[in-house]
């Protein structure tokens, strides 16, 4: 109990230190000025993490941009390799009627190799594809409707096809397709 007592009175000298007090209030104050500091980081932080994300959606527009400028590309590209395959066939005609062989078999081969890069392209562009893929389904709702003996037998989904199958599924199908497809063409475009 004494050195209770004696532990009081100490303190109590203590804080009647005018030096000491002084120092309790700096102290305090520094830790004030730290907390404030610590506030301006976050803050900081904050806006910095929100640039960013406003920096990535505006790289995602810019990257949807990139694509539709890449499609109207393609699509040129297309048109030229279109004219220049029908003008070598032509051509290559017009040197076969005027009985120069050897030129009609190389115009007409340009033009033929010209048509088959012009089917790649346009094999490539999102709306050929989705096209496709379109006819696919339709095709597949015909043969699902016939007696094709395909029961049993892998559907374009990779599912096992069942005799009378209804539509509605297979276009599930394809809805899930192009779901994953875009998950997929989003995932490229932004690796987060």
């Amino acid at each position: 109990m004494l050195s209770d007592i004696d532990n009081v009175r100490k303190l109590m000298l203590l804080l009647g230190d005018e030096g000491f007090t002084d120092a309790l209030t700096q102290a305090e104050e520094l830790v004030d000025d730290a907390n404030r500091t610590l506030d301006r980081v976050e803050q900081i932080e904050d806006d910095a993490a929100q640039a960013v994300r406003e920096a990535n959606e505006t790289l995602v527009a810019v990257d949807r941009r990139l694509d539709k400028v890449d499609e109207t590309i393609s699509l040129l590209e297309a048109k030229i390799e279109a004219g220049f395959s029908l003008g070598f066939l032509i051509f290559a005609a017009d040197a076969y009627f005027a009985d120069n062989l050897f030129l009609a078999a190389g115009l007409a081969f340009l033009g033929l190799l010209g048509a088959g890069q012009l089917l790649v392209t346009l094999r490539n562009i999102p709306q050929v594809e989705k096209v496709s893929e379109g006819i696919g389904y339709v095709l597949d709702a015909v043969r699902g409707r016939g007696s094709d003996n395909t029961a049993g037998q892998p559907g374009p989904d990779g599912r096992e096809r069942r005799e009378g199958a209804n539509v509605q599924q297979r276009r599930e199908g394809v809805d899930e397709r192009a779901r994953r497809d875009s998950a997929d063409t989003r995932a490229r475009r932004d690796p987060r």
